[in-house]
């Protein structure tokens, strides 16, 4: 059986594509295609993380690494644009 799960991140669409930007590698490479995978899709200002796993434990794995993943991103691109305004 799959489970499924989808998420929805809007921002600002510089933002957001440059998180996209960073992270379809990640997504590109992707893991044990079996057991789970992630697909991104951008459109304008939204990026959208669709995720699947064999089971509800696989799918928590893969929901807990992307999604922490693409918080560490958006927190990178605010410090790089931060540091873009003010220097180091």
């Amino acid at each position: 059986m799959k489970i499924e799960a989808e998420f929805e991140f809007e921002a600002d669409e510089e933002i957001v594509k440059t998180i996209y930007e960073s992270i379809k590698e990640e997504a590109d490479r992707g893991i044990d295609k079996k057991r789970s995978s992630v697909d991104l899709t951008l459109s304008g200002d939204t990026l959208r993380v669709y995720m699947r796993g064999e089971d509800i434990i696989r799918l928590r794995a893969v929901a807990n690494t992307w999604l922490r993943l693409l918080k560490i991103a958006d927190e990178m691109v605010h410090v790089v644009k931060e540091c873009g305004t003010h220097g180091f």
